[in-house]
């Protein structure tokens, strides 16, 4: 079929709310969206709240629209960040954050070091660890990094607003001429808003010696036409934020899957989880939970689905309710284990 890459992942089915973000990080909540299951525990004013001293942990992986300098193209985040073991005051974090705009221009990359953070949890957070904001700092100028030219670091403010994430939970990233720092200096944008897919999780934990993490903001083209369900699969972008060690895992995953159906038509294949358990060997992460599937064919997703996957910095292999989306091998973006 005569459709680039470039061209079937910034299709997008969903639109995006879009909210401006302050440079000093002054933020306008997204009013409650119907279909999330609890309704937001942080409200106008978040920003206001986060500390520097708040123990706490972020993770998330999911879409936004590029909102607003590129209001139609999608982006693949994922997202972690941590106190380090020992934390007592002071702002310090380590994490990752990778941030893919799947669009063919200049600057659309962020592979960077989480420094610093400044957080803000509720007393009473879900089953799920639901409940509060998080400004997070990356390093433009650690070793191997990579930002946008002029960029000496970014900050990504995000949101979570309830358990189900997508159409709640926001995601927004700036990037800045001064060095890390909070607050930061210099910073234009942001871009992106309140997730199109996916989940973020804000949590009051403590870190943990022996603790791995996992982050990708990646797009993938098959080499070959490989099917599910009886669609000829073509490529697909992914987010996935996890977190694992001392006992627990949590993290969120989205995958998107491009195609064309047994009928001919233009089809998205849409995975979204939450990981509750994984292993890692090496750079290999495999990992299992609960997933939603969405055939893009017209009938609801379908939720509450076994979930099974290997993460590698070269790609992605999805299981789902016992049915395995061929490897995507990732051809754009970032993905890490360390």
């Amino acid at each position: 079929m005569p459709y680039s890459l470039d061209h079937r992942i910034r299709r997008s089915r969903s639109a995006s709310l879009i909210v401006s973000l302050a440079i000093a990080l002054s933020i306008t909540l997204a009013p409650n969206v119907g279909q999330a299951r609890v309704d937001s525990v942080t409200g106008p004013g978040v920003v206001s709240v986060e500390s520097p001293d708040t123990l706490a942990k972020g993770t998330g992986g999911g879409t936004v629209l590029a909102t607003p300098t590129y209001p139609t193209s999608l982006a693949s985040f994922g997202l972690n960040a941590r106190r380090p073991v020992g934390f007592v005051s002071g702002g310090a974090a380590e994490g990752r954050i990778n941030y893919d705009r799947h669009r063919n221009s200049t600057g659309r990359h962020v592979n960077v070091p989480v420094v610093l953070m400044q957080a803000f949890t509720t007393g009473t957070p879900t089953p799920n660890g639901t409940g509060g904001s998080a400004a997070i700092v990356g390093d433009c100028e650690a070793i191997g990094a990579t930002c946008p030219a002029g960029s000496r670091s970014v900050v990504v403010q995000v949101e979570d607003n309830s358990d189900s994430g997508a159409g709640t939970d926001e995601f927004r990233i700036l990037y800045c001429t001064g060095p890390f720092a909070l607050p930061p200096s210099g910073c234009s944008g942001p871009e992106g808003g309140t997730l199109r897919t996916g989940n973020i999780q804000v949590r009051p934990d403590a870190a943990a010696v022996g603790e791995t993490i996992a982050t990708a903001g990646a797009a993938g083209v098959f080499s070959t036409t490989p099917t599910f369900n009886g669609v000829e699969l073509a490529g697909g972008i992914y987010g996935v934020g996890l977190r694992t060690g001392d006992g627990t895992t949590y993290g969120d995953l989205h995958a998107e899957f491009t195609g064309i159906s047994i009928i001919g038509l233009y089809q998205i294949i849409t995975v979204t989880g939450w990981i509750t358990s994984a292993t890692v060997v090496g750079g290999t992460v495999n990992f299992t939970g609960v997933a939603t599937l969405d055939m893009g064919d017209g009938p609801p997703p379908v939720g509450g689905l076994s979930l099974a996957g290997t993460l590698t910095p070269t790609g992605i292999t999805v299981n789902i309710a016992g049915s395995s989306i061929p490897t995507l091998p990732k051809t754009d973006g970032f993905s890490a284990v360390e």
